[in-house]
């Protein structure tokens, strides 16, 4: 059964660039990659989005295995059908960001979460219910899986090997036999397989993310000029992590001086290249596996005032003055 289609807006592509309703947008966002984990890490996020938007955020990144911080399992072995309480609250999300004019990147696999699917059939039947389940909204963005060249997904490889990259090139296709114009995309760390997902022609948007090295020329907007060297264009490039897992050395809400820094660069990267697009990540804010994820703003990073609220600062300063 096909669910109502959305009265939210609809996203698309135009060469690098993204469209909204057809007005041209770039994308900021944040990873809240947990967010169908229970009701209440749902609705706490939905809580936020309004916050998000006064600065200029206007994408959110949202996974159905869930993330370092929560993970879990939503499929059924033979991928014939999704969890019904983790698709309500993924659609709860894709709903809840369309009356905002936000776009929903809906992660899929996740390397380290439980995984039953038996093998390449199942997993392509998943993803054929992925694509019909978020049918009526328009505003979501298919990422196949989470960082398709880490290490975690040899555990898996017996079922299905997401660290070929051909293999996410397929899954995109599979998406695509189901729902046509449905945007999709793929990608990780590793700037030669990423390339080879992002040049296929059935991949709309090539999703990547950076690790810890900060002070190489491991950033965004190397990463960025890197894929577009190797071929990747006339797509949009988005950073859907940033820093991988390099903010775990920092107390809970605290950003050392040269921690904002290096996400205030971010910003600027972004912000000088059209088409490239990056999505905040934290770990002990936004997917902590012991303490409760936050994905509300807080405060400006410090010890006395911990919080996230700096960097979306930094967010709209950066708009403001692109104009």
């Amino acid at each position: 059964m096909t669910a109502r289609r959305s009265d939210g807006p609809t996203v698309t592509t135009d060469g690098n660039r993204f469209r909204l309703d057809g007005e041209l947008v770039d994308l900021w966002g944040i990873r809240t990659a947990s967010a169908t984990a229970t009701d209440e890490q749902c609705q706490h996020l939905i809580d936020q989005l309004d916050d998000y938007t006064a600065h200029g955020v206007n994408a959110v990144t949202v996974f159905y295995m869930g993330c370092m911080g929560a993970n879990y399992d939503p499929f059924a072995p033979d991928g014939s059908s999704i969890d019904p309480d983790h698709r309500r609250r993924m659609e709860r999300i894709a709903e809840a960001c369309a009356a905002r004019d936000m776009v929903l990147v809906v992660g899929v696999f996740y390397q380290f979460a439980p995984f039953g699917l038996r093998d390449a059939n199942a997993v392509h039947e998943a993803l054929g219910q992925v694509a019909r389940h978020l049918e009526p909204y328009r505003n979501v963005i298919v990422n196949v899986a989470n960082e398709h060249s880490s290490y975690g997904w040899d555990q898996h490889a017996d079922a299905y090997d997401f660290r070929d990259p051909d293999n996410i090139v397929e899954c995109c296709s599979v998406l695509k036999e189901t729902d046509p114009d449905r945007l999709v995309g793929g990608g990780g760390f590793h700037p030669e397989t990423t390339a080879v997902i992002g040049r296929a022609d059935t991949v709309d948007v090539c999703l990547f993310d950076t690790g810890e090295e900060i002070y190489t020329d491991n950033d965004s907007g190397a990463m960025h000029d890197r894929l577009v060297r190797a071929g990747v264009r006339d797509k949009p490039l988005v950073n859907v992590e940033l820093f991988g897992g390099w903010t775990e050395r920092f107390p809970r809400g605290v950003f050392p001086p040269d921690a904002r820094l290096a996400y205030g660069r971010e910003v600027q990267r972004a912000a000088a290249r059209p088409g490239l697009s990056v999505f905040f990540h934290n770990n002990r804010w936004c997917q902590h596996p012991e303490l409760p994820m936050r994905y509300d703003l807080a405060g400006q990073g410090t010890a006395g005032d911990p919080g996230i609220r700096w960097y979306f600062e930094q967010v709209r300063a950066a708009q403001e003055r692109t104009g």
